[in-house]
């Protein structure tokens, strides 16, 4: 059977474990091996339960009928996309609560408290949280940087600027330990949020130059995933602070980059939201 082992591998990655950890008590790490190398398995047993065990859809693998199992990937992208509803009844459904396994529960709760925060509950969120990093591996470095980042948008959320700030600090410090071939675009992604919560935390200061620095930062490290909200949210921030600062030209370039990102994005409410950066544009071009 013909699979996209890249998609198996980047989800591990992503998790944080190994080959091995993957394969325990499913298969040899050598089969897991050749999965992600060279694109096929003979085996759909096998494959199901690497997919439970990542708690991805099989679909997004390969072309198999199978249940429809509702994953974790699946509640990323929801929230990602401030579906906070539709996430809501997700993670709080039956099948999904049967398949979670013990390498996925940081990311779990971390779904958990990315909701919360999503919808103004704090306190919870960081509950949550303390929970993500009490069952997260030492091995999932970028899940740990996850875990941090996002204590450190609640904390400036709170006004609670210096622990903010420390939090985020330890973000850096531990990406910037990482080996170069272990900051793949997962890791990268993560590091995206990092500096845009940077860049929030500079902004609350009204500190401009520093926002429009970290902004930089975070599009230099910018990976080739579906990152169009997250390039929207950079974009917003960016025209915020040049703004300030009157820098008009900066201010455009934003703009146009903010209508593209919800254009190519090919999802109706992202384009919808950035419409209006577009009819700025002209209106300003025609006068």
């Amino acid at each position: 059977m013909i699979v996209k082992g890249s998609l198996l591998k980047q989800r591990r990655e992503q998790l944080g474990i190994s080959q091995g950890q993957l394969a325990e008590g499913i298969c040899h790490q050598s089969m897991v091996s050749r999965v992600e190398k060279q694109n096929h398995i003979t085996s759909v047993t096998v494959l199901k339960a690497l997919c439970v065990r990542l708690h991805i859809d099989i679909k997004q693998i390969a072309e198999v009928t199978t249940e429809n199992h509702v994953q974790l990937t699946t509640v990323r992208t929801l929230i990602d996309q401030l579906e906070y509803q539709k996430a809501y009844d997700l993670l709080n459904s039956a099948s999904f609560n049967a398949d979670l396994e013990e390498l996925v529960m940081s990311e779990y709760y971390l779904l958990n408290a990315l909701w919360h925060s999503g919808i103004g509950e704090a306190t919870k969120a960081l509950h949550y949280l303390q929970l993500a990093l009490s069952t997260v591996l030492h091995t999932q470095v970028g899940l740990i940087i996850e875990i941090f980042s996002e204590m450190g948008a609640i904390w400036i959320k709170m006004a609670e600027y210096e622990n903010a700030k420390d939090c985020l600090e330890r973000c850096t410090k531990l990406y910037n330990a990482m080996k170069k071939d272990a900051k793949n675009d997962m890791v990268r992604a993560v590091m995206v949020k990092v500096y845009r919560y940077y860049a929030q935390l500079a902004t609350q200061q009204k500190d401009y130059e520093q926002t429009l620095l970290w902004i930089n930062q975070a599009m230099q490290v910018m990976p080739r995933l579906n990152t169009f909200y997250e390039l929207v949210q950079l974009q917003e921030l960016r025209i915020q602070a040049a703004s300030a600062l009157g820098k008009k030209q900066e201010q455009k370039e934003a703009k146009l980059l903010a209508y593209a990102a919800g254009l190519f994005s090919q999802e109706q409410k992202l384009a919808e939201q950035t419409q209006h950066y577009k009819i700025e544009f002209e209106t300003n071009e025609v006068k």
